[in-house]
């Protein structure tokens, strides 16, 4: 739970801001907005380094108030108010720091190329907003709007935007991930049994692409090599959105394809987008 209280100064109680979203929307509801879309990015930046996501709730505590208003009432000085913001967020433990100044300076890396456009911030908040989701198949409809736009966004900066999908995961997971971290996330994989259960879905796409079977022959190696695991394990989740998204999918076991699907792909997704916040996108 963080409350942040901001103090301002108006020309006149009835100022009106340049930016407001609305005409009849007052100074220090613009101002308040503004606050709360700054909170909101502090919040995604310290997510994206600890490559943890949750919802971001932020209410307004208490309405804008005068603090001077018997002095403004014998001077007709500015005017100055208080809004009270307030954000609720529950944290499990995780490998890096808390601390918003550490979120900030890993972030800070990014500052000198950092776009207009800012495609780090925009896949963190389908991240976040993911988090909020009811439904594993929803959660996953909404996760892979996240990864999409990730792999879509760093095979552009590859000058590989003329591959297909398929290639595109493949390079962004290679670019992105190391063979170390690919064996890490794998072995957090097994205390599941996702690798396995990706497996025995047996999934195959409309153009014969054996996913399931290309997985098995690489997972059961006797000397995996974990990034290629990985990349072959993702295109089996590429296999699960083709049901959801274009397919028709069973009935019967889409709810379990898309909580295993999410098992694989988030971590893989905080993965790469913790890396891509320290790549110079250009």
């Amino acid at each position: 739970r963080t409350c942040v209280t901001v103090q301002f100064t108006t020309e006149s109680y009835q100022e009106r801001h340049p930016k407001r979203v609305n005409a009849s929307e007052y100074a220090e509801e613009t101002i308040c907005n503004q606050h709360i879309e700054k909170i909101k990015r502090l919040l995604l930046i310290r997510m994206v380094y600890q490559e943890y996501f949750q919802p971001i709730n932020i209410v307004i505590l208490k309405k804008p108030f005068l603090l001077n208003r018997e002095e403004l009432e014998k001077s007709g000085a500015k005017l100055r108010r208080s809004i009270f913001l307030i954000s609720e967020q529950r944290f499990d433990a995780v490998n890096k720091s808390d601390r918003l100044r550490e979120a900030l300076a890993f972030y800070s890396q990014r500052a000198h190329f950092e776009t207009k456009d800012d495609a780090v911030l925009r896949i963190s908040r389908w991240l976040e907003f993911c988090e909020s989701a009811s439904g594993d198949v929803e959660k996953f409809r909404i996760l892979w709007s996240a990864f999409n736009s990730l792999f879509t966004v760093y095979a552009d900066f590859k000058g590989k935007s003329g591959k297909k999908e398929k290639e595109k995961i493949k390079i962004s997971i290679g670019g992105l991930i190391t063979s170390e971290e690919a064996k890490v996330v794998i072995t957090q994989l097994d205390q599941q049994k996702t690798i396995d259960k990706l497996i025995d879905f047996n999934i195959v796409s409309d153009y014969g692409d054996a996913f399931s079977t290309h997985l098995e022959t690489d997972a059961k190696s006797n000397n995996p090599d974990y990034l290629l695991v990985l990349k072959k394990a993702a295109l089996c989740v590429y296999g699960i959105r083709n049901e959801i998204f274009h397919d028709g999918p069973r009935v019967d076991d889409i709810e379990q394809k898309a909580a295993v699907a999410i098992n694989l792909l988030a971590p893989v997704t905080r993965k790469c987008l913790h890396k891509m916040a320290t790549t110079d996108m250009g």
